[in-house]
């Protein structure tokens, strides 16, 4: 026992001399869970759009690849679902342990969100059973179309309720009393309206660009592997599959990257009014201006001055406000904040690469809608195949760059607070309602759970990935083929398809 006692306090003695506080293991633990969690549902939301998209297809022109399509990827869907519920459960258990106080007043004012979600959850798992299991008993296949509806549904509310608690935390207006909780300690929450949870400053902006982005990033995922598969397949039918569904990836690339333009811009013009401190530092805005303020491309705040950037001058304000052009608007400094409020600069440097990747896969994307409007099967180009296969690179890694840049601008604050149209704080000197150092939890068990966590990642990604490609690999093409040609009544055209077969598989 005393051996026990001698390793345990030694182990903790050695995390203390490496410098790893509470609050920083908590933060990097969760995050780490986050950035792995929003791979599988990035990949999940993709899955279910193009299922949906596929089937119509397929039924529309009677297509036996978009139909074998749609079945391959609903039981790769099935994989991800178990796994993404799995990783969900893992997150709410760490939410409880990992942030007990952050849980407390999140469960006096928002878990009507979380709440919401579990009900998003429950149409999602219970439509994609039936569309999966029961899909041989839908004689109508129309209706079976329509049940992917729910698994679309299901999958999309499901990321939008919980990004919803987030916007919550970055501008908690209204939902609740803040100067009683201060004021108290935050031990006294009243003045509660879980309804404005739902309906906060930067709810509308940040999940407009989050949805884009998790879209964008899973779509790309797939189009990697198809493109990879394509270029490597020997097979002419399973070509035309891998085709069809590179078909459908590749156009909403086009659609998804002109949207996540329109939202991100829209997200910072947002962070400007309700965020002014973040929006300073993801600028390196070291002085509030009201016209021409450059645009810093990358750089590092030392000893509270801007350092190692290249200036583009006017541009910000030109951005920022294009009908004044640049001339007149106001543009946050930090100057104006004490310097303990102050994110780590590198968030500047992760929301430029953010927008610098964003704007190569833009042009990436033109190029690709220049050639399909003249014509050109881009299907047959291999330049494009592996700019797909890289396409799925840039996606995933622009998409975790944003939520870290998102995340790490919210430092040190885990719920920030609501600012008044001067661009201060609703209550003087307080610019946070909760530090991550007052939420995170202070048990010995974090340590253990934390290499727990790591580890059950380490081993589920790659298992993720390994099942899906298994799935997707089609090594019974002909199989599925003749099954896609049955679905869709190809080679019976006297069969009724009228009705819809109750019984079981």
């Amino acid at each position: 026992m005393l051996g026990k006692c001698n390793k345990y306090h030694f182990k903790m003695l050695y995390l203390i001399k490496m410098g790893i506080s509470y609050p920083v293991w908590d933060s990097a633990m969760f995050a780490y869970t986050i950035s792995a969690h929003i791979i599988i549902v990035g990949i999940t939301l993709a899955m279910a759009l193009v299922i949906t998209i596929a089937e119509y297809i397929a039924l529309k022109r009677k297509n036996k690849y978009y139909e074998a399509l749609a079945h391959k990827l609903s039981i790769a869907l099935v994989i991800n679902f178990a796994i993404g519920t799995a990783s969900g459960v893992f997150m709410a258990v760490e939410l409880m342990l990992f942030w007990p106080v952050f849980m407390r007043l999140v469960g006096a004012v928002a878990m009507l969100s979380f709440y919401a979600e579990v009900f998003a959850f429950l149409v999602e798992s219970i439509t994609l059973m039936v569309y999966v299991y029961f899909w041989d008993n839908f004689k109508n296949r129309w209706n079976h179309w329509l049940v992917s509806w729910g698994v679309l549904f299901g999958t999309g509310a499901s990321a939008w309720l919980i990004t919803n608690v987030n916007a919550w935390m970055n501008t908690p207006t209204g939902s609740f009393n803040i100067a009683k909780y201060i004021s108290s300690g935050g031990s006294v929450i009243t003045g509660v309206n879980p309804l404005k949870v739902f309906d906060e400053p930067s709810t509308g902006p940040e999940l407009f660009h989050m949805f884009m982005a998790m879209y964008f990033a899973g779509s790309m995922a797939l189009l990697a592997y198809f493109a990879y598969k394509y270029l490597k397949s020997k097979n002419d039918e399973e070509k035309k599959i891998d085709r069809s569904a590179m078909k459908i990836l590749s156009a909403i690339g086009i659609v998804d990257i002109i949207l996540i333009g329109i939202s991100g811009s829209i997200e910072l013009s947002t962070l400007l009014v309700v965020e002014p401190l973040k929006y300073a530092m993801l600028e390196l805005n070291m002085h509030p201006v009201m016209s021409g303020a450059p645009e810093h491309l990358f750089g590092f705040i030392v000893n509270g001055k801007s350092v190692d950037f290249i200036p583009l001058a006017g541009i910000q304000s030109l951005l920022a406000y294009p009908l004044t052009k640049g001339n007149a608007g106001y543009i946050p400094g930090l100057s104006s904040y004490p310097s303990y409020t102050w994110a780590p600069s590198v968030i500047h440097d992760t929301l430029d690469l953010m927008v610098g990747f964003g704007l190569l896969m833009g042009l990436f994307w033109f190029i690709v809608l220049v050639l399909r409007l003249m014509k050109k099967d881009i299907f047959n180009m291999k330049w494009i195949l592996y700019g797909f296969i890289g396409m799925g690179f840039l996606g995933m890694f622009t998409m975790e760059d944003g939520w870290y840049t998102a995340e790490v601008g919210r430092v040190p604050y885990i719920i920030l607070m609501p600012y008044n149209s001067a661009g201060q704080p609703i209550i003087a000197g307080h610019y946070g309602v909760m530090t991550i150092a007052e939420a995170a939890s202070t048990s010995t068990i974090v340590w253990y759970l934390g290499i727990v966590i790591i580890l059950f990642y380490l081993i589920i990604i790659p298992f993720t990935f390994y099942f899906n490609a298994k799935v997707l690999n089609l090594a019974n093409v002909d199989d599925e083929l003749r099954k896609a040609e049955k679905d869709l009544n190809i080679n019976n055209p006297g069969k009724d398809i009228n009705s819809v077969n109750a019984g079981a598989r």
